[in-house]
């Protein structure tokens, strides 16, 4: 064992020096990585084509096009940004302005190369000027059915319908497509590792889908002569990719057709900064993937929890010097740890994702756009204006219809009907304030199963107040959340009256079995006497008892370890369902203690969170 031990963290720490090429950190390769030219995504426009976003009632309009003037080697992109206001006449001379200026200014060098040559050829033709029967020369117009378009007219109201509308320009006729899709920004992440799946760390576009949309990538072997133009060579589509041994070391390169249900736009090109990096090896979540291969259907599904370990709170000196000492920095890096994040989640399969501590950037730009292609929905909120983090919930929407989403901070809505009568019982005023300083949430995703139309879900996901000396909040806001899901599930009865409605609890709950929400939530019942009212004897609660009626039970049972850092191991984390309305039939297997314990504690280069994942399959009862 001391043996396999030593050749692991040997064969880590190699894997780790080749991931130093990114440009996030320093190390001899980094001067090489930085040879690679800088690109910026690269449009690539169809000639005779003019493309216009504008939607009535904007301020401004943007219009685009591409010229191209072979005599003068002119293959230029023109963009205009302009107030729809604005008389037709005035755009049209800006155009006119624009597009003469590079004209001349490519004129002019084309004569001093030649001078400087002695050459004596002809200079490049004039634009011909279109024949007509003494009338002025048209340089640019817009036409409306071959008519010239009313100069005094302004481009708002010329530009609410471009069916028949072109741009004249030079003598050349550019069609006008409005609100095509569009990629305002794209761009490629700066680690990208082997077996772990790489997608755009920032797109963003408008009048797009991204399931109607083609992404192709490419791969490039890097040369050492600077001169050698690169050959890309096609390697996957689809809008994340799982690099291959064959493409470490190479660049990469991704095509983008934008696209929805009735139209594409421009393709756009971008390439990676970075070279393909050697990853970690296997993780220990890919030997639990072994257990959830296969998609479920019918009247089971499966039921994933996961604390994902926020960026703000791993990306911090207090984190890597003192939480995480044991963690190599580069592995607490959110471009690390989020790779392997998404693969552990997709490759799970789950049909109901809910997760905690999720940065409201990683939802918005990593997990909603590589999820949704995956036929998942997702619901996000943060616990608070002033927080970056929050909770999600997926589902999947080949399987579940969303019948509604609502969430809450807890401090911030009391009024619960069977939360009230128990705050009003609690007189130490210290508790009270504790209570109401956090900014604890809970969200309720209900769902309609498509399988089985009578079946509906109503899903809770919470993350629970953190402090050891809490016990007695935690308390508190556990009955809170099991209030509030039953809440939910009590008027979702009553909109449904035909359809049973079951409930499933979600989350980290910060609290282990030993303590009180795991009693109320399996028993129903905490005495006004237990332990947890006295976690901290200046906030001592006296004479309350806290009651539920649902009987839960936890889906994964009480694990030894979901929680497992150098001071601190335990069970957190909690899938509560209603044993009489749902049953186990499937419990993804924990991964080992001396899988944990390799790198002392997690996270670590294959553990990405100081949480691990929970991951069930339930099923409906036969009624």
């Amino acid at each position: 064992m001391n043996i396999i031990m030593s050749l692991r963290i040997l064969q880590t720490w190699y894997t780790r020096k080749e991931f130093l090429t990114s440009t996030l950190f320093t190390s001899t390769k980094l001067i090489q990585t930085l040879k690679l030219k800088s690109t910026q995504p690269a449009y690539i426009y169809n000639m005779n084509e003019a493309y216009l976003r504008f939607d009535k009632g904007q301020e401004n309009f943007e219009f685009t096009f591409r010229y191209v003037n072979p005599e003068c080697k002119i293959d230029r992109q023109f963009n205009f940004n302009r107030k729809s206001a604005e008389p037709v006449s005035v755009f049209l001379k800006r155009v006119d302005n624009n597009v003469t200026k590079v004209v001349e200014k490519k004129k002019s060098k084309l004569k001093r190369k030649q001078k400087a040559k002695g050459v004596t050829s002809e200079e490049p033709e004039e634009e011909k000027e279109p024949e007509n029967s003494g009338d002025a020369v048209i340089k640019v117009a817009l036409l409306e059915n071959e008519s010239v378009v009313e100069n005094h007219l302004p481009c708002g109201s010329v530009f609410e319908n471009v069916l028949d509308l072109t741009l004249l320009l030079i003598g050349e006729k550019y069609s006008i497509r409005k609100n095509v899709p569009w990629v305002e920004e794209i761009s490629l992440p700066k680690s990208i590792l082997v077996g772990f799946p790489t997608y755009p760390s920032k797109f963003s576009s408008i009048y797009t889908n991204l399931k109607d949309s083609k992404f192709i990538w490419y791969k490039n072997l890097i040369s050492d002569s600077p001169r050698k133009q690169p050959k890309w060579v096609e390697i996957g589509n689809g809008y994340f990719y799982v690099p291959s041994a064959e493409d470490l070391g190479c660049q990469l390169k991704l095509s983008c057709i934008p696209g929805n249900e009735n139209q594409t736009g421009p393709l756009i090109e971008v390439e990676s900064q970075n070279l393909v990096e050697a990853g970690p090896g296997r993780c220990p979540f890919e030997t639990r993937h072994a257990f959830t291969k296969d998609k479920l259907s019918g009247d089971s599904f499966r039921v994933m929890s996961y604390n994902l370990l926020a960026d703000t709170y791993a990306d911090s000196d207090y984190s890597r010097d003192v939480l995480y000492r044991y963690c190599p920095a580069y592995a607490l890096h959110i471009d690390y740890r989020k790779q392997l994040i998404l693969k552990e989640i997709i490759g799970f399969n789950s049909d109901i994702i809910c997760l905690q501590e999720v940065d409201n950037k990683v939802y918005n730009a990593d997990l909603y756009p590589t999820l949704s292609v995956l036929n998942y929905d997702g619901v996000y909120n943060r616990k608070g204006a002033e927080v970056v983090e929050g909770l999600s919930t997926f589902f999947n929407k080949e399987r579940y219809e969303k019948l509604n989403f609502e969430s809450t901070i807890i401090s911030e809505n009391l009024e619960l009907e069977k939360f009230k009568p128990v705050w009003e019982r609690i007189q130490n005023e210290k508790t009270k304030t504790r209570f109401m300083e956090r900014n604890t949430a809970v969200q309720a995703t209900t769902l309609k199963s498509k399988d089985n139309p009578s079946e509906i879900l109503v899903v809770g996901n919470t993350h629970l107040y953190f402090h050891p000396n809490a016990d007695h909040i935690r308390l508190l806001q556990g009955f809170y959340v099991v209030t509030y899901i039953s809440d939910v599930a009590r008027r979702t009865k009553e909109e449904h009256p035909d359809c049973n409605v079951s409930i499933i609890l979600c989350g980290d709950f910060n609290s282990v079995p030993e303590c009180g929400i795991y009693r109320l939530m399996t028993s129903k019942f905490v005495p006004d006497d237990f332990i947890d009212w006295n976690s901290f004897p200046e906030e001592a609660v006296t004479g309350v008892s806290l009651s539920q009626d649902i009987t839960f039970a936890s889906a994964c049972g009480t694990p030894e370890y979901t929680n497992y850092t150098a001071d601190f191991s335990g069970c957190l984390d909690y899938i509560y369902y209603e044993r009489d309305q749902l049953e186990v039939r499937q419990v993804i297997p924990m991964p080992t203690t001396e899988e944990l314990a390799l790198y002392e504690a997690i996270p670590s280069v294959v553990f990405p969170s100081d949480h691990l994942s929970l991951c069930a399959d339930l099923k409906w009862k036969k009624r």
